[in-house]
């Protein structure tokens, strides 16, 4: 006698995906090929003339069809500089809390300065949705959001330097003119180095941007610590 063949199979059944489940996804993608439509068309010579036609045709789909996932061109513009704000965030909120604050803050401006290796199209949009008249064009919901990553940012930055003011090698300075000093001053390195393409690839130039901002903050030991390369 032959032995039995017993088939075994899974105890739980794979469910189908359900219509609204199908529905929703596919929104999800043709939400996606949007933005990356949008996206691509800020890498032209004529990035600051872009429509809601251009857009839907460069995603190969009808004008109403663009609307039924934005309200205007704006909102798209506003979604793809949320989610580059969104990846910056993650990468500062994977910096070691564990770590003395001179080498969180150092991290800090390395991640931040890697924007600096933002493509055309990135940086072409980055300092399009910089402006406050465009910002102003938002909706509430749209600018309280953006807001939101933009202040987790920054309080990652002004937590780094309350840490070292507690160690003693950052000068006690109110978190107004950690703002306005240290913060800008990584900021407008950044957007400048847009301007005229002296950042990416050069990494002397991160490292004389960490230099001017820690030694004007630092105090006399955290001087000494820096020069020794801690």
């Amino acid at each position: 006698m032959e032995p039995t063949t017993v088939e075994m199979t899974d105890s739980a059944e794979t469910k189908p995906m359900s219509v609204a489940d199908r529905r929703l996804r596919e929104f999800a993608r043709r939400e996606s090929e949007i933005l990356q439509a949008a996206l691509s068309l800020f890498d032209g010579d004529d990035w600051e003339q872009v429509t809601i036609d251009k857009i839907a045709a460069t995603a190969e789909i009808g004008k109403g069809t663009v609307y039924k996932h934005f309200v205007s061109k704006d909102e798209i513009y506003a979604r793809l500089a949320i989610r580059q704000d969104q990846n910056l965030l993650a990468l500062l909120q994977d910096i070691d809390e564990n770590l003395p604050a001179l080498g969180q803050l150092k991290a800090f401006i390395a991640h931040y300065w890697s924007q600096t290796d933002l493509d055309t199209a990135g940086r072409n949009l980055a300092q399009f949705c910089s402006r406050e008249a465009f910002r102003n064009r938002l909706s509430i919901v749209t600018r309280a959001e953006w807001g939101g990553i933009e202040q987790s940012i920054r309080g990652l930055f002004v937590k780094i330097l309350q840490q070292g003011m507690s160690e003693e090698i950052f000068r006690a300075l109110p978190e107004d003119l950690l703002l306005q000093g240290p913060f800008a001053t990584l900021h407008g390195a950044v957007r400048l180095s847009w301007r005229n393409g002296a950042g990416a690839g050069r990494p002397e130039r991160l490292d004389e941007l960490i230099q001017y901002i820690v030694l004007g903050i630092a105090t006399k030991p955290g001087r000494k610590l820096f020069k020794k390369g801690s």
